[in-house]
């Protein structure tokens, strides 16, 4: 399976991705940053990069659309790419895209998900990998990982708590889709063949 990863920053979750490559292949990688680090990561794997400007969203969308078409990827993945894609340019590769999103959405879609759980006074939080539709972050929910919060978290002890655990939850899931464990067919998502209506939950993540 052929991947290209859009990211913005770090690129912590793009390492990930690029360390368990056994099932697929990070072909490309976008950001729309110049700064961002996660660009060099990719430089490590020898991995091409493409930088696009979002100042215009119609003209970015066209610039990654032309070099798409030509890539062919099998799948996309959002990982910390902070633009939002078009209802046009996402319904293009329907079922195609996947983002990773620092809460158990539909709780907290878009930004400040930690602080936003410990104001709610929340006792669980986590992440969740999703279809990307043309709704923020309301993609059909592929699978989640959670975490507690104590009395003494911040967000910035919840960001780090959850971050390796984000990386296995996205890593995991790229797996199970590149090795067809996990597929979307006639309107519904499916494991091993089963129609899944619950977001999957790994209890070793």
């Amino acid at each position: 399976m052929r991947i290209v990863v859009f990211i913005s920053g770090r690129g912590s979750n793009l390492r990930a991705l690029l360390e368990h490559q056994e099932n697929y292949t990070i072909c490309h990688v976008i950001s729309n940053r110049h700064q961002a680090a996660g660009l060099s990561i990719a430089q490590e794997y020898r991995v091409p990069t493409t930088v696009i400007s979002w100042h215009d969203g119609a003209k970015a969308e066209a610039q990654a659309l032309t070099l798409l078409n030509d890539i062919k990827p099998d799948l996309i993945v959002l990982a910390g790419f902070m633009r939002v894609l078009s209802a046009d340019f996402v319904t293009k590769f329907s079922h195609k895209i996947i983002n990773i999103h620092p809460s158990l959405l539909p709780l907290y879609p878009g930004l400040n998900t930690h602080q936003r759980a410990l104001n709610d006074q929340q006792i669980k939080h986590g992440a969740t990998v999703h279809f990307v539709d043309q709704n923020l972050d309301q993609g059909h929910r592929i699978s989640q990982c959670h975490i507690r919060i104590g009395p003494e978290d911040t967000a910035e002890t919840l960001a780090a708590r959850l971050l390796s655990k984000e990386h296995k939850l996205l890593t995991t899931t790229v797996d199970k889709i590149a090795t067809g464990q996990i597929y979307w067919q006639d309107k519904h998502l499916y494991y091993n063949n089963q129609v899944i209506t619950q977001p999957l939950v790994w209890p070793e993540i």
